[in-house]
């Protein structure tokens, strides 16, 4: 006799196979439970699909409509019957908007893209099985990347001689915010740095980063030269230039120098110029992170038209 057959009969049918196995007659277990959970399976999936066929709808007319006054009657009127497609300055509310590449790029192609021409609820109720919807989601996700690759600016922003994680990860962060065309730090292991990546919150993902040590500075910068990039260093010298009288060049490489020491001498023999913020403060000078962001800022400003 094999193992199983010495076990008792009410210890077999409480076992896990045992429990969705129409073969046990147990009492305390009905012989429908395995039919009990796909019904709940299901229910629960067709109220996620029209949960989010719902949500897709929200995103894709997302506004806000009133029709409180005569001057939106009047507008209704004269549309036939129907709201004009922006309201009055007055009866418009503002509200807070998190800046979210697939929000806004779901509403961009909501129809063509996720959606396929029909309404939410249609298109999520029509698909055969979740196999199809994944697949449209990966697409509609391969189209926000390669939008996110296109039209960066033509900033690049060498901070090799960071060291600090915080530092750098907010960096990142700040290179993609702004569109740079890319980061470039001494070590590319520190991406994987836990507290990098919750500083960055995925920031590393959409920028291009790639690896200069301190060594390779000064040939990397000979390269960005003969490129064409104008080579500006971040510091405070007796030639610097303040920055909001400073005009960038489209195509420049900004140098950021270490969190005490700044730029070593023999690369700012290397710079076009040196750009300083002016401050009215008593503390002599700003964290690099924020002094980096400032001047992306008016590199973007000058250069967003």
């Amino acid at each position: 006799m094999t193992e199983k057959e010495f076990l008792p009969s009410w210890l077999k049918s409480v076992s896990l196979i045992a429990i969705f196995c129409a073969e046990v007659d147990f009492e305390c277990v009905p012989t429908t439970l395995m039919e009990r959970v796909i019904d709940f399976l299901n229910d629960a999936r067709d109220d996620l699909r029209s949960s989010m066929a719902k949500d897709a709808a929200a995103i894709k007319n997302e506004s806000i409509c009133i029709d409180k006054s005569p001057k939106s009657s009047e507008i209704s009127k004269s549309n036939g019957g129907q709201l004009a497609n922006h309201l009055p300055e007055e009866l418009s509310y503002d509200f807070q908007k998190k800046i979210i590449v697939s929000k806004h790029e779901l509403q961009d192609s909501a129809s063509s893209v996720f959606l396929d021409q029909k309404t939410p609820y249609e298109s999520f109720l029509g698909m055969e099985n979740e196999d199809q919807l994944l697949d449209q989601l990966l697409h509609s996700r391969g189209v926000i990347v390669e939008k996110s690759k296109a039209g960066r600016q033509q900033i690049i922003l060498l901070a090799s001689l960071i060291d600090r994680i915080p530092n750098l990860a907010g960096l990142a962060r700040t290179c993609e915010v702004f569109r740079a065309a890319g980061l470039a730090i001494a070590d590319k292991s520190i991406l994987n740095d836990k507290q990098f990546q919750l500083i960055s919150v995925t920031a590393e993902k959409w920028v291009p980063i790639e690896e200069v040590g301190v060594e390779s500075m000064k040939v990397y910068l000979s390269k960005k030269k003969r490129e064409g990039y104008g080579i500006i260093g971040l510091e405070q010298t007796a030639k610097s230039i303040a920055l909001d009288k400073y005009k960038f060049s489209r195509k420049t490489v900004l140098v950021v120098g270490r969190e005490k020491e700044g730029i070593p001498v023999e690369i700012i023999h290397m710079l076009d110029a040196c750009i300083e913020i002016p401050q009215l403060g008593v503390v002599r000078s700003l964290n690099v992170h924020v002094s980096a962001a400032i001047a992306l800022w008016e590199y973007t400003r000058q250069h967003r038209i």
